[in-house]
């Protein structure tokens, strides 16, 4: 039997309310030489009856005796794969008509990329889009900052995956996934939208977001210590604030500010990710933290001006009209009428 050229992997556990739009939205590819290996969790819902439904000769079904987890589910369908590429989707979400033959058209174009993903545009508890970068020099460095890529978006190359498969020991395993992938060979993502990503009450991002940043920390820590060496405790806290971008009461900002002056000077010396790039992105990141999160101005002109390594036009830009805004009504009030 001739191999199909995408072998679309689906890993579903009691979806039932959103696992046939997910099916039906790969079925409905413009590509077609496809195999979708549908992988049940070992579901407790109605979600292998709504599977049985479609009659499509490309869906190959496995089921787990017991729940395993996304991370072995994957390695099991990745396992039974048969096409040159390997695509990831999740069972709540809806890939765009053109995204295989998008993605299969870049990376024969490309063969130096291992791997792409695509932006998203979220629906359900709220619409955004969603743009990741797009270079593998960006990518690259991104990498140590955040996770630059949506897990259902992703596409590999047979050679490119990693003969260990996905960690199932953590729930930071796609990122750590791409991370390996990344160190080897250049990654990237189509500027474009390929996939509508289900925001709602009960995926894992939301059910285990803990477990999530504690697997997150990890494969930080792995990045830290293979540019710095030593890592303490403090600069992997503000790497992990940064990462999660929440704002809080009392930010990290000036161990933020060290960290980031200590990765720009040791990617210099070690020339790990492109100098140019990582400054830039470094410097980006910092004005967000600095002008965003820090509460005071007077702290965030402090922390800005003893950094000059980090300064950027928009820092500049960004803590001037964040000092001046107190003034903004009083301004106007002067204007004549």
């Amino acid at each position: 039997m001739t191999p199909p050229r995408v072998s679309v992997v689906l890993c579903v556990y009691n979806q039932a309310a959103y696992v046939a739009e997910a099916i039906a939205s790969i079925l409905g590819q413009t590509l077609t030489d496809l195999e979708l290996i549908v992988v049940d969790d070992g579901s407790t819902d109605s979600s292998p009856e709504v599977i049985h439904r479609f009659t499509d000769p490309r869906i190959r079904y496995v089921r787990n005796e017991r729940n395993l987890g996304h991370a072995s589910s994957l390695n099991r369908g990745v396992a039974l794969a048969r096409g040159r590429y390997l695509a990831i989707m999740d069972s709540d979400d809806i890939s765009l008509p053109e995204r295989l033959a998008r993605q299969v058209d870049f990376l024969d174009a490309h063969p130096d990329v291992a791997m792409c993903g695509s932006w998203v545009e979220t629906f359900g508890a709220r619409m955004e889009l969603r743009r990741f970068p797009t270079e593998p020099a960006v990518l690259a460095a991104s990498l140590l900052l955040s996770c630059p890529f949506s897990m259902p978006t992703v596409m590999l190359r047979r050679e490119a995956m990693l003969p260990e498969g996905f960690d199932p020991r953590g729930l930071a395993y796609d990122y750590a996934y791409w991370m390996d992938v990344a160190n080897r060979a250049p990654v990237a993502n189509l500027p474009e939208v390929l996939l509508k990503y289900r925001l709602h009450a009960r995926q894992m991002t939301v059910t285990h977001r803990a477990a999530q940043l504690a697997g997150t920390r990890l494969v930080l820590r792995r990045q830290l210590e293979t540019l710095l060496g030593e890592v303490d405790e403090a600069e992997l806290d503000a790497l992990m604030y940064v990462f999660v971008n929440e704002v809080s009461d009392e930010p990290p900002t000036a161990l933020i500010g060290r960290l980031f002056a200590r990765l720009r000077r040791a990617n210099r010396q070690r020339r790990r990710y492109d100098p140019a790039v990582l400054d830039a992105l470094l410097a980006e990141k910092w004005a967000h933290i600095v002008t965003v999160h820090e509460p005071a101005v007077g702290v965030m002109w402090r922390q800005a001006v003893r950094h000059p390594a980090l300064w950027s036009w928009a820092l500049g830009r960004d803590a001037i009209r964040r000092t001046l805004r107190p003034f903004k009504p009083w301004f106007w009030k002067q204007r004549p009428v």
